[in-house]
């Protein structure tokens, strides 16, 4: 009887792994109360409010990905992931001294094509990181389990510690991934409804449509696509981009845009 028992469970947690091995990340921590210095929304962040009707979510088990070494982790990426591109000379120089001091809009701009991270303020570059995308990185996402990393403007609506040192979680899907996806017969008209919702209200989309889930920005390092989906970057830059952000909306506009370029 026990060992019937215990044939049930490997069945079922393998089972469970095959449904989560799809998903990039994996969600916020259960508990992100306001005397968490970083979950807490500052007093103009419109990130702390409720999630819009229609965009509850699926509470999961944390992602079997990211609890796995990273080494396994590596070794199970595709032997095609492509390496970094030189860097062009022509590129606009760094100034770190914006990473403190920046009265400037500030934007986090992933260059998927040249494999780099950009934090900007205004329109010079703060720092600039090597970054690792998705095991299939060229085009733009579309769906749960195809390995690429989205393409367009997003926000951060939480950032957390995690295993992979640090997580900045992405809004994705946006509005234009939830037309293309209500196009293509990829969600319903009801999940389309509460995307462009979350979207006004500054809040997360709901991370339980087939156009993907738990894309995120976070450490792990960044010297090669091995991730399900999002971006890594080394430990120390992430901590860098963790500082470097501001949370919430001002006036339905993201304080910190993500804007991700082919």
């Amino acid at each position: 009887m026990k060992k019937d028992r215990r044939l049930r469970f490997l069945e079922a947690a393998s089972l469970v792994g095959a449904q989560l091995v799809s998903a990039c990340g994996t969600p916020p921590p259960p508990k992100l109360t306001t005397d968490d210095p970083v979950a807490a929304p500052s007093d103009d962040d419109d990130v702390g409010r409720p999630a819009p009707p229609g965009t509850s979510l699926r509470r999961r088990p944390p992602d079997l990905v990211e609890s796995a070494p990273k080494k396994a982790l590596e070794a199970a990426a595709p032997a095609t992931s492509l390496a970094h591109p030189p860097r062009e000379p022509e590129m606009p120089p760094e100034d770190p001294a914006l990473l403190e001091d920046c009265h400037a809009p500030r934007t986090i701009v992933v260059r998927k094509g040249r494999r780099e991270v950009e934090l900007r303020c205004g329109p010079a570059v703060a720092a600039r990181f090597r970054a690792g995308l998705g095991f299939a990185p060229e085009g733009h996402k579309r769906r749960e389990g195809d390995g690429r990393t989205p393409e367009g403007t997003y926000f951060v609506p939480t950032k957390y510690f995690s295993r992979f040192h640090r997580s900045m979680q992405l809004s994705y899907p946006n509005v234009d991934d939830a037309d293309a996806g209500l196009a293509a017969g990829v969600i319903t008209p009801a999940e389309h409804a509460a995307i462009v919702l979350a979207q006004g209200a500054c809040t997360l989309p709901p991370q339980t449509t087939a156009l993907g889930s738990w894309v995120q920005l976070h450490g792990g390092g960044g010297t090669r696509d091995w991730t399900l989906g999002c971006i890594a970057i080394d430990d120390a830059a992430i901590e860098a981009a963790f500082a470097f952000h501001l949370p919430g909306c001002r006036g339905g506009v993201p304080r910190t845009k993500i804007v991700i370029e082919p």
